[in-house]
C-alpha cells in the first residue's frame, strides 16, 4: 500500500502483510515529521454463501411379497414366500485429504515498515546453519533480512514486497529442478524483476559463474563451499547488477516512468 504523509508530503509504502486484519484503520507515525498517520484498511471481499445442503434421499419401500401364480394349488400357495435377501450396507466412504497447510500469519505493523530508504533483503535455505550465516552476513552488508519458515511464506512475501537481495539455496523446498521459489522468480515482470539481484547456492556451481547465472534466470551464482565469502560476493554482484541498469533506470526517471 502506498501512502502520503498530508503534512510533509513525504510518500511512503507499507507491505500488504504487514496490515492488521479486521479492523477499519491504523495509526502510525511519519518517519520525517513525526506526525501522526492514519492509514485506512480495505475490508477483505464477502465469501459467497455455502451451497444449501442436499436433501437426503427418502428410503424406498419394500418389496411387496409376490402373490402366488393361479395355476398353483391350494397347498402350494399356503406355502410362506422367502423374504427378499437385504440390501448390502453401503461402504464407508474415504476420509477427504487433509488440507493444506495455511501460510503463517503476518508479522504486526512496526515502526520499520515507515522507514524511507530501507533495504531489505531474504535468505533461503533449508539448513538453519546456512541460512543463519547468509542472514548475518547480509545484515553487516546493511540490509534487513527476512528468513522464511518454508517456501511458501517467502513467495507470498516475494509477491506483497519489494526486495533489493534475495539469496537462495538451489535445492530449497525440495530439488533444484523443483524450487519452488526459483519457479516463482523466473515468470516475474521485468518491471519488477530488475530491482532485485538474485543469487543461487549451490554445490554444483561456479562463483560468479556468468553463464550460469544466465542459465538459471538468476544474478549471480555462489559455490556452497564458498559461502563464507557471501557478504564480499553479494556486495559486488550488486554493484554489477546496479552498474548493468543504471542508464537504463536513469532513461526511465527522465520519461517519468520510474
Amino acid at each position: 500500500m502506498e501512502i502520503t504523509c498530508g503534512k510533509c508530503a513525504t510518500k511512503l509504502s507499507i507491505p500488504d502483510d504487514k496490515l492488521p486484519k479486521g479492523v477499519p484503520s491504523v495509526t502510525g507515525k511519519c518517519p520525517k515529521c513525526q506526525s501522526p498517520i492514519e492509514i485506512r484498511i480495505q475490508p477483505p471481499p464477502a465469501q459467497p454463501p455455502a451451497a444449501e445442503a442436499t436433501q437426503p434421499l427418502k428410503p424406498e419401500p419394500a418389496p411387496a411379497e409376490p402373490a402366488a401364480p393361479p395355476s398353483a394349488s391350494k397347498e402350494e400357495a399356503t406355502q410362506p414366500v422367502a423374504p427378499p435377501e437385504p440390501a448390502p450396507a453401503p461402504q464407508p466412504s474415504a476420509p477427504p485429504p487433509p488440507a493444506p497447510e495455511a501460510p503463517p500469519p503476518p508479522a504486526a505493523l512496526t515502526d520499520e515498515d515507515f522507514a524511507e530508504g530501507r533495504k531489505l533483503a531474504m535468505a533461503c535455505f533449508d539448513s538453519a546453519e546456512a541460512q543463519s550465516q547468509v542472514k548475518a552476513a547480509l545484515e553487516e552488508a546493511g540490509y534487513t533480512v527476512h528468513a522464511p519458515a518454508n517456501p511458501q511464506e517467502a513467495v507470498l512475501r516475494l509477491r506483497r514486497t519489494r526486495y533489493e537481495v534475495l539469496i537462495l539455496g538451489e535445492e530449497y523446498g525440495g530439488s533444484a529442478e523443483n524450487n519452488p521459489v526459483l519457479k516463482a522468480i523466473q515468470p516475474m515482470a521485468m518491471a519488477l524483476r530488475r530491482h532485485m539481484c538474485v543469487g543461487l547456492v549451490g554445490k554444483s556451481l561456479r562463483t560468479l559463474d556468468n553463464m550460469t547465472a544466465f542459465a538459471r534466470s538468476v544474478n549471480f551464482v555462489v559455490a556452497e563451499r564458498e559461502l563464507g565469502k557471501i557478504k564480499a560476493i553479494t556486495r559486488q554482484a550488486v554493484a554489477d547488477n546496479d552498474q548493468f541498469y543504471r542508464i537504463f533506470r536513469e532513461a526511465l526517471v527522465d520519461a517519468g516512468r520510474a
